[in-house]
C-alpha cells in the first residue's frame, strides 16, 4: 500500500512539474514588466492550488515543502531563483519578499561575517493572543538590515549561515539580545507579564554546552525564566529523543518553557507528545489552511487540540490570517493564536507603541 501511495505521489509530482513547464512560456516575460507582477503572482497561486491533496498532506514533508519547491522551481526557470530583480509579493505568505541579483548570493555570504560586527541584525516582534484577542506574549523574529538591500528575512540568509559556524554566532546573538529585551520589559508595568518566544535552531540546541550557555545568559540578564519560551521544531525534538528530553528537563528546572513549532509538517505523532516535556504545541498554518471549508481538516485539528489539552499542553495556532480561521479555531477549542490577523512582525518601537496605545485605550 505504501509503495502504491509513494508511486502515486511521485507520478503526481511529475505531472505537476510538467504543468509548470507548460506555463513557463506564458508567464516567463511577466517579471520584466512591473505592471504585470500581479499576474505572475496570481498564476503561481493558481498553480499551487491545483496540487492534489495526495501530495499536499499525505507525504511526510507536507504542503510547506512542496509549495516551497514549486515556487523555487518557477523562480529558477524565470531566471529569478529567489535572487531575481525587484520585489515580488509572495502568494504563499501574502507579504513582500525582497529579492536580489543572482551574483549577490556569494556577496551576502561574505557580508554575513561582518553583519554581527556592524550590528546589522535586529529583532522584530509578532504578537500572540488569546481567544479574546488579549495579548499573551510575543515571538522574536530575526531580520537583517542590509545597507544595500534593505530588510532581509531569515529565509534568505540563514541557509547561507548554516553552511558554516556563523549560524552559532547569530543564534547566540538572538538569544542574548532577546533575553536582555525581556529583562527591560519585566521592569515595565505595561509589559512585565509578556511571554517571549524564541526560535532555537537545530545547530544551536545540539551543541553540547547549550544548557550551560543559556543558564549563563539567564544569570547575566537576571530575567524571570518562566516568561521565556523556546520554540523547537518537531523534527529537532525527535532527532535524538533521550538527549532532547535531558536538555529540556534541565532547562525546565530553571523555569524555561518549551513549544513544539510547526507541528503538522514533519513526522511526529501525538504519541510522542507524552514523552516530551513541552508546554505548548504550535500548529503549522498549512495544517489549518482549509479548516473553514473542509470538515475532515477541522476534525483532525479538533482531535489534536482535545488530546493535547488532556496532556496539559497548550495549543497555539500559527499563521492565522482570516476571521473564518479564527472563528473555526475557537470553536475547536484552540486557546492561543498568532498571525497577520492579529499583527504583523514589527520593529521594537512599533511593538512598544502598540502596547502603550492599547493601555491608553
Amino acid at each position: 500500500m505504501t509503495k502504491k501511495l509513494n508511486k502515486k505521489v511521485s507520478g503526481a509530482r511529475q505531472d505537476q512539474y510538467a504543468l509548470i513547464k507548460k506555463q513557463i512560456n506564458a508567464i516567463g516575460a511577466l517579471h520584466k514588466n512591473e505592471g504585470k507582477q500581479h499576474i505572475f503572482n496570481t498564476q503561481l497561486t493558481q498553480l499551487i492550488n491545483t496540487i492534489p491533496d495526495v501530495i499536499l498532506f499525505k507525504n511526510r514533508e507536507g504542503r510547506k515543502l512542496i509549495t516551497h519547491q514549486l515556487t523555487q522551481s518557477l523562480f529558477k526557470q524565470l531566471d529569478l531563483d529567489w535572487y531575481g530583480k525587484g520585489d515580488i509579493t509572495s502568494p504563499l505568505a501574502g507579504k513582500k519578499i525582497r529579492t536580489y541579483p543572482k551574483h549577490s548570493r556569494m556577496s551576502l555570504k561574505a557580508e554575513l561575517r561582518l553583519a554581527l560586527e556592524k550590528r546589522q541584525f535586529t529583532l522584530y516582534y509578532q504578537t500572540q493572543v488569546d481567544s479574546s484577542r488579549q495579548m499573551l506574549g510575543v515571538e522574536a523574529l530575526l531580520r537583517w538590515e542590509h545597507p544595500q538591500y534593505g530588510l532581509i528575512a531569515p529565509d534568505h540568509f540563514i541557509p547561507l549561515a548554516e553552511q558554516s559556524d556563523l549560524i552559532l554566532l547569530i543564534d547566540t546573538w538572538v538569544l542574548q539580545t532577546a533575553c536582555e529585551q525581556l529583562k527591560q520589559w519585566q521592569s515595565d508595568p505595561l509589559k512585565q507579564d509578556l511571554l517571549l518566544s524564541i526560535n532555537i535552531s537545530s545547530r544551536q540546541f545540539c551543541q553540547p554546552k547549550f544548557v550551560e550557555q543559556l543558564r549563563r545568559i539567564l544569570d547575566e540578564t537576571g530575567i524571570d525564566a518562566t516568561q521565556l519560551k523556546l520554540e523547537l521544531t518537531e523534527s529537532l525534538m525527535l532527532h535524538d529523543v533521550p538527549n532532547t528530553i535531558k536538555k529540556m528537563t534541565a532547562l525546565k528546572l530553571l523555569g524555561v518553557r518549551f513549544s513544539m513549532d510547526n507541528f503538522g509538517t514533519g513526522y511526529s505523532s501525538l504519541n510522542h507528545l507524552k514523552k516530551l516535556p513541552i508546554d505548548q504545541l504550535k500548529i503549522d498554518q498549512f495544517l489549518m489552511r482549509d479548516i473553514a471549508i473542509n470538515g475532515s481538516d477541522a476534525m483532525i485539528l479538533k482531535t489534536i487540540i482535545a488530546m493535547t489539552n488532556k496532556l496539559g499542553i497548550n495549543v497555539i495556532a500559527g499563521g492565522v490570517e482570516s476571521e473564518q480561521q479564527f472563528s473555526c479555531l475557537k470553536q475547536l477549542g484552540c486557546s492561543s493564536y498568532q498571525g497577520y490577523l492579529f499583527g504583523k512582525p514589527m520593529p521594537l518601537h512599533e511593538f512598544e507603541n502598540l502596547i502603550e496605545g492599547r493601555s491608553v485605550a
